[in-house]
């Protein structure tokens, strides 16, 4: 509602400011053609008509209205160049001076149409008035030249939303352990450019230090946005930085504590910050503590019951998985084993060997032996060893039925 107001009244200054220029032409031409022209009742009668009704038109008329007195007051300043020229040098000057004034008609309109001013929607463009020190902003899409001499563009502040990320490192708490380190996510943007321009603190220098980075003067830097989102982001890294370290001092005990109560601090610090930059015309609509670095032993310390439970819940995890892993792999050994008997049952067939129970039970303790020797115990060890080196042979099994 506010920017709307500021539009319609700059929109009316602006207005005024075009009917008052076609006004005064209007004017000079019909005092020209008054001295010029013989003075008759009907001179008079239709000079001050016209002057009324320009005068009525520029008071409350809309732009339309507007433009149409300032083609009528074009023409009648043709006229009145006419009437100049013809009493000056005849008729020579009736054809010189009417010509001569288009020229420099011609040249005004394009100095207007070079010197207007094209406004961004989401960028403010501050101007000040040195014959009365005001400041004042141009609206969007348009505005009108600038007064030579009397007015000057000082600055070009972004209106569109802005972010940045802060790291605050080695934070204390309220307790014995600090945190290692915070990362702060920032949105917001500038409401009040007037503000912006004049209430940021320290601004001189910080000013200056901005326009030194960019390499720029001041003055001509002021006029590039990226000047005010570097200005803007550097303050709000500094205000961040203090109001979180007193935040968490202030409101936590330890680490942990702060880590888990991260989005009341990130309310607190969007609290804090606004009441403060408020008053540069800066309004914050996000902060979001997206990064919080704690130790995990400090997790640990802090909450040892838990951490045990979580470490023996863990072991029994790593438990079942085991289990699971020897199941499968003695499941798939039997399988595998169960096949291989299979197999030696189809070729006892295939040679006509008549396959009983008792042979696939010699078979079955047959495959035993040969497990358990394959298996030898500790005490059996050293002398299977030496009897190897003595190149004893290991005495043979029964054969295969």
């Amino acid at each position: 509602m506010a920017s709307k107001s500021l539009f319609g009244r700059n929109d009316q200054s602006a207005r005024y400011a075009a009917a008052s220029l076609a006004l005064g032409l209007m004017f000079v031409s019909l005092v020209v053609i008054y001295l010029t022209v013989p003075q008759s009742d009907t001179v008079t009668f239709l000079c001050v008509v016209i002057m009324a009704v320009s005068l009525i038109i520029a008071l409350n008329g809309d732009w339309n209205e507007i433009g149409m007195m300032a083609a009528l007051a074009t023409v009648t300043s043709l006229m009145a160049a006419y009437f100049l020229g013809r009493d000056v040098l005849g008729d020579v000057g009736s054809v010189v001076f009417p010509i001569g004034w288009i020229a420099v008609l011609l040249y005004i309109f394009r100095w207007i149409s070079q010197h207007t001013v094209v406004v961004p929607e989401d960028h403010a463009i501050m101007v000040a008035r040195f014959y009365s020190g005001s400041l004042y902003r141009l609206q969007p899409p348009l505005a009108p030249p600038l007064i030579p001499m009397l007015e000057r563009r000082v600055a070009t502040i972004p209106l569109y939303e802005l972010s940045h990320d802060v790291r605050v490192v080695k934070i204390n708490t309220g307790g014995s352990h600090s945190i290692d380190e915070v990362e702060v996510h920032l949105r917001y943007r500038v409401q009040n450019p007037e503000f912006a321009l004049a209430n940021i603190p320290n601004r001189g220098q910080i000013q200056n230090e901005v326009a030194r980075e960019m390499g720029r003067d001041l003055e001509q830097a002021r006029l590039d946005v990226a000047f005010w989102e570097k200005l803007l982001a550097r303050q709000l890294h500094h205000e961040v930085d203090d109001i979180v370290r007193e935040v968490i001092f202030a409101e936590t005990k330890s680490a942990v504590v702060a880590y888990q109560e991260r989005q009341r601090i990130s309310r607190e610090v969007f609290r804090r910050l606004n009441e403060l930059t408020h008053r540069w015309g800066v309004v914050v609509t996000r902060v979001d503590i997206d990064y919080f670095n704690v130790p995990e032993d400090r997790f640990r310390s802090a909450n040892p019951d838990a951490a045990i439970e979580r470490e023996t819940r863990m072991r029994e995890i790593e438990a079942e998985r085991e289990a699971k892993r020897i199941r499968m792999m003695s499941e798939a050994e039997a399988q595998a084993e169960a096949e291989r008997i299979r197999r030696i049952v189809r070729v006892l067939r295939e040679e006509g060997i008549e396959v009983s129970p008792e042979i696939i039970n010699a078979i079955l303790l047959q495959e035993l032996l040969e497990t358990d020797a394959l298996l030898p115990s500790p005490a059996d060890s050293k002398p299977l060893s030496d009897a190897s080196k003595g190149g004893e042979k290991k005495p043979g099994h029964a054969n295969k039925p």
